[in-house]
């Protein structure tokens, strides 16, 4: 039987489904988790040693609660940003 790993708030996890998540909050027995599309759920220590977690490195992809938007949704459109010279002329000024 495997350690069952304690929960800490920042730290990401995956369980046996291969979710990922994040602990969000823990109050006494309460551990309250956000899985990587959004969801938000809360578990009680039994459930969480039930879990066979695993800690894991943070997702690189931010976008994982907004895997429906296209990039035009992200609040800036890619062919509205500077191009390189433009960077560089911003930089000198």
């Amino acid at each position: 039987m495997a350690a069952i790993v304690e929960p800490v708030i920042g730290q990401w996890y995956q369980d046996a489904e291969q979710r990922q998540f994040e602990v969000v909050a823990l109050d006494g027995d309460s551990i309250e988790i956000q899985y990587f599309d959004g969801d938000v759920a809360e578990l009680d220590g039994e459930t969480w040693s039930l879990m066979g977690v695993i800690p894991v490195a943070e997702p690189g992809d931010a976008t994982g609660p907004y895997d429906e938007l296209d990039m035009g949704e992200l609040g800036f459109e890619t062919d509205s940003l500077p191009d390189e010279e433009d960077w560089q002329r911003l930089l000198d000024e």
